[in-house]
């Protein structure tokens, strides 16, 4: 008897941890139709006559934009420190952070380092004054692993205002 009871054991934990497994599936599922759901919505503002793109520097993607305002301002340097108002958002309307007007001091930030990659992009083109609608593909985002509440593979939709440069 003593030599079978290893085997149930052995079987116990199978049983076990089989059902882990198939959530780990799910999980992965979901992933890849969040990730078509984002790439076809970011592809779409290709082909939108309202949007321009923005290449980044180092060609990693690019960023597309719909401009709401003109500003006739300064732009800012990548070394520069800005203030800025902005909303974000997923593709499908969930807001995940903002910093409006009616909510007081606008976002003070550098152009470069403090920021995801696609706000860099899109605020060393914008001029002081500036309101756009800036699509962000995961790659100039949070990527693959996503932050917070904003899941992996994520494009990114931020109404941006660039509302002063504050050091060049």
């Amino acid at each position: 008897m003593k030599k079978y009871w290893h085997i149930v054991l052995m079987l116990f934990c199978v049983l076990l941890t089989a059902p882990s497994c198939s959530n780990d599936d799910d999980d992965v599922k979901i992933d890849e139709v969040w990730k078509q759901q984002n790439e076809e919505a970011f592809k779409a503002k290709a082909t939108d006559s309202e949007f321009k793109k923005i290449e980044s520097e180092g060609k990693e993607a690019s960023v597309y934009y719909k401009v709401l305002k003109t500003g006739t301002g300064k732009q800012p340097l990548y070394t520069s420190t800005v203030n800025v108002y902005y909303k974000g958002k997923l593709i499908d309307g969930t807001v995940f952070d903002q910093k409006l007007f009616e909510d007081g001091s606008p976002f003070n930030t550098l152009v470069a380092g403090r920021t995801i990659l696609g706000w860099t992009v899109a605020l060393q083109h914008m001029h002081v004054g500036d309101k756009w609608e800036v699509w962000i593909p995961q790659e100039l985002g949070y990527g693959t692993t996503g932050s917070g509440e904003i899941p992996g593979y994520s494009t990114l939709v931020f109404e941006m205002e660039l509302v002063e440069i504050t050091a060049l």
